[in-house]
C-alpha cells in the first residue's frame, strides 16, 4: 500500500507543469530531486515489507519460499549392500540332510580287465534355497564292493584333507569325480594292492554321515 501511494505521487510530480516566478529549470531540478527521493522511498518500503513478511513466516514456523519444504529433499538412494540385501560373500545356511540327494555311479556299464573306471559322487540340493555343504576330501568317500566284499575305498590311501565348503544351488547336481585304478585297497593303505578280478562291482558313496547306494558295473576278462 505504501509503495503504491509513493508511486502515484511520483507520477503526479512528473506530469505537473512548472508554474511560478522562478525559471522553469529550477522547478524541473526540484522535481527530479523529488523523483529520486520517491524512488529511494519505494525501494526502502519494499525492503521493509519483505523483511517483515520473512519474520512473520519464521515466527509461525512456515518455511520461506527459497528454502526446501520438509520432505521435499530428494531421498538418499540406498544400495543393496546398505539396505535389505545380504552382505556380499555371506555364506548360505548349512544344507539340511533331508534336502540332499546323493548318487554314486560309474561312467560306464562295463570295462575291460585292467581298465580304470571313472567314478562319480553327485549331490543335489532338493530344497528351495541355496545351502552350504562340505565337499572336501575328508567329507567325501567312494567305495567299491563285490557282493559283501569291500574291494576299495577312496579314504584308504587318501584320508583327511582340508574342508571345502561348497554352495549348492537348488536343483543343481554337484559332482565329485575319482578314477579307480582297478586294484584292491585296505584302510591306512596297508597290504598288497591286488588287481581286481573280472566280475560285477557296486559303487557306493558317503558325504559326511550321509550314505548313498549307487549303480553297478562289470569288469570283463
Amino acid at each position: 500500500m505504501r509503495a503504491g501511494r509513493a508511486a502515484r505521487l511520483w507520477m503526479m510530480a512528473l506530469h505537473w507543469r512548472p508554474v511560478g516566478p522562478e525559471p522553469e529549470q529550477t522547478y524541473w531540478r526540484r522535481r527530479a530531486a523529488l523523483a529520486v527521493a520517491l524512488m529511494l522511498l519505494i525501494v526502502l518500503i519494499a525492503q521493509l515489507t519483505g523483511r517483515v513478511g520473512d519474520e512473520d513466516r519464521l515466527a509461525s514456523g512456515e518455511p520461506s519460499p527459497s528454502s526446501p519444504t520438509p520432505g521435499s529433499a530428494e531421498p538418499t538412494p540406498t544400495t543393496p549392500s546398505s539396505a535389505s540385501a545380504p552382505p556380499s560373500g555371506a555364506a548360505a545356511d548349512l544344507c539340511p540332510p533331508a534336502e540332499l540327494q546323493i548318487v554314486a555311479d560309474a561312467d560306464k556299464d562295463s570295462y575291460p580287465a585292467g581298465g580304470r573306471p571313472q567314478l562319480e559322487l553327485r549331490v543335489t540340493n532338493t530344497g528351495s534355497a541355496p545351502c552350504t555343504l562340505d565337499l572336501g576330501q575328508a567329507a567325501t568317500e567312494l567305495l567299491i564292493f563285490s557282493g559283501p566284499d569291500r574291494i576299495w575305498s577312496s579314504d584308504d590311501c587318501a584320508p583327511g584333507g582340508a574342508a571345502k565348503p561348497t554352495t549348492l544351488e537348488p536343483g543343481k547336481a554337484v559332482p565329485t569325480r575319482l578314477t579307480w585304478a582297478g586294484r584292491r585297497s585296505l584302510p591306512k593303505c596297508e597290504g598288497p594292492k591286488a588287481q581286481a578280478l573280472p566280475g560285477t562291482y557296486r559303487v557306493t558313496g558317503r558325504i559326511g554321515d550321509l550314505q548313498a547306494e549307487g549303480g553297478s558295473f562289470q569288469l570283463t576278462g
